[in-house]
This record gives structure tokens, C-alpha cells and sequence, in this order.
């Protein structure tokens, strides 16, 4: 039986041409070789008419470009009467019974085909097709109707999504295993569950069709579905017919020639092989030819301060200490710059900034994500602390990418004699496909389309993240641009399958593995149990603080409600919110606006109780970090039993098509080389080893992306921008790179350099394009207005992560402590989001922050920080009053600029002279000195402000460095 593979495309007219799978210039006017008139209507065959031009010759000439025996283009084949009937992606019908119903003329009829920058059909070609449509789309030759057969595979997909649940690999209920013919004539404890040939006679029909199966209580307890008369009518007729197997073999990558990707696709720049240039071997080199062609030079160098600050801001997200800054300062070496960068790289500062943008890249956040619950995640962290430690470590690129995606299929943990630090590390990393918004933990939302929708997710993440390219155009029909078949898109579902598998789903009490080494697990012996007790007892009475709490609430403000009505105000906080009762929404309702109280409206009791709670809190959270960590670790592992993948039509969950095998987007292969996956432990534990074989199959550096995508990046974080400025889109609809033999040149030292994240940055901030200033001439500005040929340095504000941490380190409260649970937040009464400091009254670096999606916290959130949907990577920069209020106003803004003020004026003599004290302002806020006329200002206004503050000397320095700090040298860097 044919199955449509596709869906339908993205704009009107684009539908049209996705739909019959007709691309541009396929069915363009030429004046040549047109009929002369309209034929009569019984003389049209697809073949031959009385005019000579047919059809099938209208068709091979517009069309036949790409969508004929050798090319078809939407998985359409307009050559033959047997791809006209067969169709095309959408599974829409090209001929039907009406006129009206007839794909093929609808599209014609609305102008939608060809395409407006395609001459039009002739209207003598227009009344050819319509009358051969109306007389039914007759052809000579009959006998080329494709007969409709069913097979194994038109019910498996049904048997998937309604019955795996409770007789597939997870459960088999009454012993019935239904994942294959065979197993379903095995049957289990009540017999056969078919009769092949008589579907009346089939158990399995039966109990469907009387609603035994799924049972009742089954249906949300198992997140499924009952059949659908359709479905239940293919069912019938499968084992009616014989219940046969399918004689086509399932679709594999490189088998037979590729009739959806063409060579020609395969010319785009970015999926050509990395082209580096024989007649430059520099940065500048490469920069100065466009430069020079456009009549331009570099901007002069920047000074040394202005190199300094930007040096520790792009590698470390802190300005220079002052200690540091005098050693940078005053360094006598000609290779200065090249001995702080390796310094910078070497601390451990440097991971804690370059994770961060990784984990934009992978999604990551404290929580689940969701409309009506936020679970938070208690495990993400140790993915946080993997991303890290690897960038300090400088792991190659594509050791790091294959842990990633592939960590499982690394080592044979279950058979290994004694856990090692390695196999955790590769298990831990897997993380990174467990880091997009994921709500199948409600117990609403964790049907197959939902859980569709995470894997879809995860996709998006590895093909725009690593690939640069956007993949998930193609779940629903093939790409608009890019040469991306929706089969593609499958393909790659496939890899995944074995350990993304919607329809064996893993929840989110069984994704976790318990794994450690033998001296971590000796540690949690000897140091968690009397912790673990504590904690117990603080828990306990934070409950019963809660309800205390609760129920005084409800006494001050709702005095005439009854007890057994507050009782039952506890009970609705113990149910979900969708399935309280009309009543207890009410009572919940009622004790949500006793909470918003304002606190001069709350007694006193309320503030005692709350107090305590806090305290509580604190000490809970004081405990926790006491512990040694446990052995649990949030990853992703490949199961050994992938289901079968289909082709979802449309996209739809409910809508297969053909299957297919596991394979790599086609574009960048040539055509001829199948994608090898083997199991990576044939005499251990089963595993598809399918991640693993693109794992390594991206990573080769025959690769054309996956290098350039990275040093494009790298390069955009130190610029402000790409060499591609579309960071994740190297498609057709991207941009084409500024500089493409600068971005080959890269991407080759890159490779070369052992896939080295540290040798890249090397490479590029020793360069002169880097260092020099962003000064702008009247003539860059005309000739290079938007810097795309890099003239000068990008002026740059700093990130919410950067702008937090320097404002902790300049006020002397920031702990450098690394790793572990993410630090707590807490929500006032106004919503606003802050960090609580530890016992010493200080924060550490903002990476290491809880970040639920959520509750982002304030200052992180008003300067850009990301809504991770699926992940992010080009962080947002605006320039919105917000951003200015906080920093003027913010409470805990100037609580810092207050220790800032006290740290200078402990720093020198306060009665002496104003001068020293503010060069070394400067330096800790702006890494540089003063000049005379801000000399002057800055003595001018600490005079001013103490006058007005009565002679407070404390009072007015902390004025002076609020001003600062709200100064666009601070907030900029240069």
C-alpha cells in the first residue's frame, strides 16, 4: 500500500509547491510546444492527445527538473500515472473524483503553481490539464493503478501509539506482547490475539471493539487513547487480508540512489568541504583584503587598559582584581597580551563564562518548564558542573560533543568491574538531551504528541546548535529552502530513537541512574546519614510551619469561615490544580488573597511564623550543601529496543507514513554512504549504538559544518557578531558568511589544533582585528556602517551574567566557591526575584544560580537573560528603561555600591587626598585611569555630594560609585 511521506508547506504559495513537490522553474512558460487549443475533453489520455502535446509532455517539461524518475523533489513523481496517483508529501489526492477535490487543479486554479517569480502556465495549458482532470485523469495505461495492500506496517504505528503501553517492552499485560506478527499469534495468557484472516474470530478486535482494551481505568493512567474508527477499520482489514508482512524494505540512507537530494542541493557554500585559503595564513591577512577593497585600514590598536579589561571580561566575565590589573599595567614583556591570555585561560573563571554559553546552546534551566506546574529539576546542575570542568580542561570539541550525545554508548557500564570517574563524566554529559522544556511529568500533558514535542526539542538543539541548520521545519512537510526531505527529519528521529522513544518513555521517576565511584559512595557512607536526619527533622517542621502558617491566615482574615473549612483549605493545597473541586478552588482562592496581604495587614503571629519558616528554610538549605552529593545522575541512555520510526504526515502523531531507517540529513553526504550504526557492546548490554554513529560522524573533519559552526560562534562571542551572523542558519535562507575564507581558515585550525577551544581563542585575541580599538572614522562609518568588514572593534554591553558578577566583585561579596546545587532564590510580595547570600553575607557567580523557568531572577531577567524555548543561541541585547531603573534604584544594587564605597575608602587614607582614591576607582570599576578631565569631575563631585550629605564621607563615596557603575564605560566594553 502507498503511504504519503509528507506535509504540507509553509506559505500559501509554498504549500502549493511543497505539496506537489514542484520547486521553482519547474513549470515555467516558454511559448514553445503549446497546444493550440483546448482539447476536447474525450480525446485526453495522460499519455497523448489529439494536439500531440499531452500532459505527461507538459509535466516532463515544467517539471521534470525535479520531479521525475531520477529527482523527485517532495517525494513527487510527475513522469509516470503511477506517481501522479501515488502523490506527493501531504498525501493530498492530485486527481480526485471532483474537479474541486483535485490537489493537482486547486493549486493551478489559485495561482498558487508556479511560483510568482515563475513566467505562468499558458492558458491553452491551463484548460488542457482542467479537462483531463474533469474526464477523471485517464491514461492508457490502466494497469499502472497502484492496488491497495495492506501490510504490517499500515498497523504497527496503531498498535504503537494504542497499545504499546500496556503490551510492549515496558509491561506485557496478560503475558501479550503486540509489537510484532508474531507475537501477536503467540498471543499471551487468553490465547492468540489474531486469527489471521478472520478479524470477527481475533481476540485483540474484540476486546477493542467492546472497549476492553485500553481499559478504562488505563486511559490516563498510561496516557492513551482509545482507537479510532478509521484505525480500528485497518485493523480488521490487515488480518482479514492475511495479515502480511511488508516486501519493501524499509528506507536506508545510501542504499539505493537518492531521488530527494540532488548534487546540485549539495552546491550550497556551507555544505561544501572547509576550503581553507593557500594565499593567507592570518586573521588580519584575510581581514585586510576586504578592508583594502573597500578602501579601508584597521582602527589603530586599542591601549593597553582597553585590551585588559576586554581580555578578562571576554574570558572570565570579571574585570581585572586590582592586584591584577597593576601586574597587566606594568608588564614589561612584548608579549604581554599573549601571557594574560594564557593566564586567563588557565582559571577557572574562564570555564564558568565559556559553560555559560554552552549551556544557552543545550537549554539548560532548574526546572521542567510548563503552563501550570514548574517542577524543578534536582539534578541539572551536575550537567552545569560537567560543561564547566570541560571547558577548564580545554576536552577537545569532539570528545565533547560525542559524551554528549552518545556518553551511554562510550563503555559498557553495566558490565564493568569498578565504576570509574570517566564513565560517570560520560553519563553526566548525556545530560545535554535532557535539557529542553519537558512537561510529560504532568499528569495531563504526557501523551505521545507531547512527548513528540520534547523530541522534537532535543532535535532542534542538536541541528541548530551543532549544525546549523533548522531541521524542525521539515517534521511537518520538507524544508521551504533548505534541501531538507521531511524523510530527514525522521532519519534523525531514528538516531534518537533508542533513547528518545515516544512510544517507550522513560518518566520522570525512571530517567535517572544511580552511578558513582567506590570513593564517592564510601564519602555519602561516612558523611550523609546524621546529615540526612537533620534534614529529615528540619523538613518536618517546615511542614508543620506551613500549615500553621496556613491556618492562621485563614483565622485573621476569614474569621466567620468555619475549622472544618480551613481543614479543607489544606487539603485542596495537596491537589493539583486542575483537580480541585469547584469548592476547594474557592477556599484556595480565598487563602491566596490572605497571602497578598500586604505585611502592615498581617498580625503578628503571621510575622513570627513566617520568621521561623525562614530560618528554617535557611537551615535546610545550609544542610544540603553539607552533603556529599548523590549517586543519581539526570541522563539519557539508549535502551536497545528502538521502536519503528514512521513519517508522521503533516506532522501529526496520528498520521504515519512510510518508515524509515536512522541516517544523517542527506545533504551533507554524497549520496552513496550508508549510515553505519552497530551495536557498541555486541557481547554486553544491547544497545542500538545509532547516537554513537553520529556522534563520530559529525565529528569527522570531512564534516562541513560542524567546525565552522563552532569557530563561528567563538568568533561572535568575542565580536558581537558572526562571520555568519545567522549563528544557527547555514541554510540557503541564512546568511552567507562575511568573510568565507576566514571562516574556512578557522574552521581548519581548528581541526588541526585537536579541536581546541583554547587554541581558538589564541588565535583570534592575539590577532591585530582584535586588538585594535573601536574608534570610527567619518570613513568607516560611510564605507562600513554596520562593521561587517570588521574596520574596528565592536563596542559590546555586558551580559546579565557579566554584569552581576563584576558588581559582586567590585563590592568584595562574591564567593568563588565552584560547583554543586544551585544557590536559591527567593520571591518577595512585589515578584521580584533576588539571590540569597550565604552565612558570610555573600553570592557566587551567577551560573551557579537556581534558574527555574519560572522565577528567572530580577536582575538576570532585565538585562536579556533567556527564556530557554527551546535553548537560546543569540542572546537578545535591549536597551529598555527597566535596566536603567534597577540600576539606580535596585535595593541590593546599592547595597553593593555601598560596600564598593567602604572597600575604597579602607583601601588609602581617607583624609588624605581625593586623587588616589579615585584612581583606584577607576581601575576596580573600568580597569583603567582617569584622565584629567574626569579627575576633575570626579573631585567636583564627591565635594558636591559631600556637602549634601552633611559631611558624611561614607555616604557621599557610595554616591560616587553608584554614578559609575550606572555609566555606559561601565556597562559597555570597549
Amino acid at each position: 500500500m502507498f503511504r504519503s511521506h509528507f506535509g504540507a508547506g509553509c506559505r500559501l504559495w509554498h504549500t502549493a509547491i511543497i505539496a506537489l513537490g514542484v520547486a521553482a522553474g519547474c513549470l515555467g512558460r516558454t511559448g514553445a510546444d503549446e497546444p493550440s487549443a483546448a482539447e476536447p475533453p474525450n480525446a485526453l489520455l495522460f499519455e497523448s492527445s489529439a494536439s500531440g502535446t499531452s500532459v505527461q509532455s507538459i509535466l516532463a517539461n515544467r517539471c521534470g527538473k525535479c520531479h521525475s524518475e531520477t529527482v523527485r523533489k517532495g517525494a513527487l513523481n510527475l513522469a509516470k500515472m503511477e506517481g501522479i496517483r501515488t502523490g506527493g508529501e501531504t498525501g493530498e489526492d492530485l486527481i480526485a473524483d471532483t474537479l474541486d477535490d483535485s490537489y493537482l487543479w486547486t493549486v493551478i486554479d489559485n495561482g498558487e503553481m508556479p511560483p510568482d517569480d515563475q513566467p505562468p502556465l499558458t492558458d491553452p495549458e491551463i484548460e488542457q490539464i482542467k479537462n483531463w482532470i474533469q474526464v477523471g485523469g485517464q491514461s492508457s495505461n490502466q494497469n499502472q493503478t497502484t492496488k491497495v495492500t495492506l501490510d504490517h506496517h499500515d498497523v504497527t504505528p496503531i498498535l504503537l501509539l494504542r497499545c504499546n503501553t500496556c503490551h510492549g517492552p515496558q509491561r506485557t499485560d496478560g503475558g501479550l506482547d503486540l509489537r510484532s506478527r508474531e507475537s501477536m499469534l503467540t498471543g499471551g495468557d487468553s490465547g492468540p490475539a489474531m486469527v489471521v484472516g478472520q478479524a470477527d474470530s481475533s481476540l485483540m478486535i474484540k476486546r477493542i471493539e467492546s472497549q476492553q482494551c485500553p481499559p478504562s481505568e488505563s486511559l490516563l493512567k498510561f496516557f492513551v487513547r482509545r482507537p479510532s474508527e478509521t484505525e480500528i477499520k485497518t485493523l480488521r482489514q490487515w488480518i482479514d487480508s492475511g495479515a502480511k508482512l511488508s516486501t519493501q524494505e524499509t528506507d536506508r540512507q545510501g542504499i539505493t540512489p537518492d531521488l530527494l537530494v540532488t548534487d546540485q542541493d549539495r552546491q550550497h557554500w556551507a555544505f561544501q568541504p572547509i576550503q581553507p585559503p593557500t594565499h593567507a595564513t592570518s586573521i588580519d591577512s584575510l581581514i585586510a583584503d576586504k578592508l583594502i577593497d573597500a578602501g579601508l585600514k584597521r582602527s589603530p590598536a586599542a591601549g593597553r587598559d582597553t585590551l585588559i579589561r576586554r581580555a578578562y571580561l571576554d574570558l572570565t566575565g570579571l574585570p581585572p582584581s586590582w592586584q591584577e590589573y597593576q601586574r597587566w599595567h606594568h608588564h614589561q614583556a612584548d608579549d604581554w597580551d599573549a601571557q594574560m591570555i594564557d593566564h586567563l585561560l588557565d582559571s577557572p573563571r574562564y570555564g564558568e563564562r565559556w559553560g555559560r554559553y554552552w549551556l544557552d546552546l543545550a537549554g539548560y534551566a532548574d526546572s521542567e518548564g510548563g503552563i501550570s506546574a514548574d517542577p524543578l529539576r534536582p539534578l541539572a546542575w551536575k550537567y552545569r558542573d560537567y560543561v564547566i570542568d570541560a571547558f577548564n580542561r580545554d576536552l577537545p570539541y569532539d570528545r565533547f560533543l560525542i559524551e554528549q550525545l552518545a556518553g551511554d554508548e562510550l563503555i559498557d557500564v553495566d558490565q564493568a568491574d569498578k565504576v570509574t570517574a570517566e564513565m560517570v563524566n560520560n553519563l553526566v554529559a548525556t545530560g545535554f538531551l535532557r535539557m529542553s522544556i519537558d512537561e510529560t511529568g504532568s499528569r495531563t500533558m504526557n501523551f505521545v504528541p507531547e512527548r513528540l514535542k520534547v523530541i522534537d526539542d532535543a532535535l532542534a538543539i542538536v541541528s541548530k546548535g551543532l549544525m546549523g541548520l533548522t531541521m524542525e521545519c521539515a517534521r511537518c512537510h520538507t524544508h521551504k529552502y533548505d534541501p531538507l526531505p521531511q524523510r530527514d527529519y525522521y532519519r534523525l528521529k531514528a538516531v534518537f530513537q533508542g533513547a528518545l522513544d515516544e512510544h517507550d518513555w522513560r518518566t520522570f521517576k525512571n530517567r535517572k541512574l544511580s552511578l558513582a565511584t567506590k570513593s564517592q559512595r564510601e564519602r555519602i557512607k561516612q558523611i550523609n546519614p546524621p546529615l540526612e536526619k537533620q534534614l529529615r527533622s528540619l523538613r518536618n517542621k517546615d511542614k508543620q510551619l506551613n500549615q500553621q502558617l496556613t491556618l492562621q491566615l485563614l483565622r485573621d482574615h476569614y474569621p466567620e469561615q468555619s475549622e472544618r473549612d480551613h481543614q479543607e483549605t489544606l487539603a485542596a493545597l495537596r491537589v493539583a490544580d486542575n483537580n480541585r473541586s469547584l469548592k476547594q478552588k474557592r477556599l484556595f482562592e480565598r487563602l491566596v488573597t490572605a497571602q497578598l496581604m500586604p505585611p502592615d495587614k498581617q498580625s503578628a503571629a503571621i510575622t513570627a511564623i513566617e520568621t521561623q519558616i525562614e530560618e528554617t528554610i535557611t537551615a535546610i538549605e545550609t544542610l544540603e550543601r553539607q552533603l556529599v552529593p548523590s549517586t543519581q545522575i539526570r541522563a539519557l541512555w539508549d535502551q536497545g529496543r528502538p521502536s519503528p520510526t514512521y513519517m508522521l504526515l503533516r506532522g501529526e502523531h496520528d498520521k504515519p507514513g512510510a518508515p524509515v531507517s536512522p541516517g544523517v540529513p542527506a545533504v551533507l553526504t554524497d549520496g552513496e554512504t550508508p549510515f553505519d550504526a552497530r551495536a557498541p557492546f555486541p557481547e554486553g548490554t544491547p544497545k542500538s549504538g545509532r547516537r554513537l554513529a553520529f556522534a563520530k560522524w559529525l565529528v569527522t573533519p570531512q564534516h562541513p559544518l560542524t567546525a565552522r559552526v563552532m569557530v563561528n560562534r567563538i568568533w561572535s562571542h568575542h565580536f558581537g557578531t558572526g562571520l555568519v551572523p545567522t549563528i544557527d542558519n547555514f541554510g540557503v535562507q541564512g546568511s552567507p558568511p562575511t568573510h568565507p575564507e576566514l571562516l574556512d581558515f578557522l574552521a581548519d585550525s581548528f581541526v588541526k589544533s585537536g579541536w581546541s577551544v583554547k587554541a581558538m581563542h589564541r588565535l583570534i585575541m592575539t590577532s591585530k582585528t582584535y586588538q585594535q580599538s573601536s574608534a570610527i572614522s567619518k570613513q568607516t562609518a560611510e564605507r562600513d556602517p554596520q562593521n561587517l568588514l570588521y574596520s574596528r572593534m565592536n563596542l559590546r554591553r555586558m551580559d546579565a551574567e557579566a554584569l552581576r558578577d563584576s558588581l559582586l566583585q567590585l563590592a568584595n561579596r562574591l564567593d568563588v566557591t565552584t560547583g554543586g546545587l544551585p544557590d536559591p532564590v527567593s520571591i518577595d510580595r512585589d515578584g521580584q526575584v533576588t539571590a540569597k547570600p550565604n552565612a558570610a553575607g555573600r553570592w557566587r557567580r551567577s551560573i551557579y544560580l537556581q534558574y527555574r523557568r519560572t522565577e528567572i531572577p530580577s536582575m538576570m531577567d532585565t538585562f536579556d537573560y533567556p527564556a530557554m524555548g527551546p535553548n537560546c543561541l543569540t542572546r537578545n541585547v535591549s536597551t529598555v528603561s527597566p535596566q536603567a531603573l534597577l540600576l539606580m534604584n535596585n535595593a541590593r544594587v546599592r547595597e553593593l555600591t555601598d560596600h564598593f564605597a567602604q572597600r575604597i575608602l579602607e583601601s588609602n587614607n581617607v583624609h588624605g587626598p581625593i586623587e588616589p582614591l579615585i584612581r583606584r576607582t577607576y581601575a576596580l570599576a573600568l580597569s583603567r585611569q582617569p584622565d584629567q578631565t574626569e579627575l576633575q569631575l570626579g573631585k567636583q563631585a564627591i565635594e558636591a555630594f559631600i556637602a549634601d550629605s552633611d559631611g558624611d564621607l561614607p555616604k557621599a563615596w557610595q554616591a560616587y560609585c553608584h554614578t559609575l557603575i550606572n555609566s555606559a564605560a561601565f556597562l559597555f566594553v570597549d
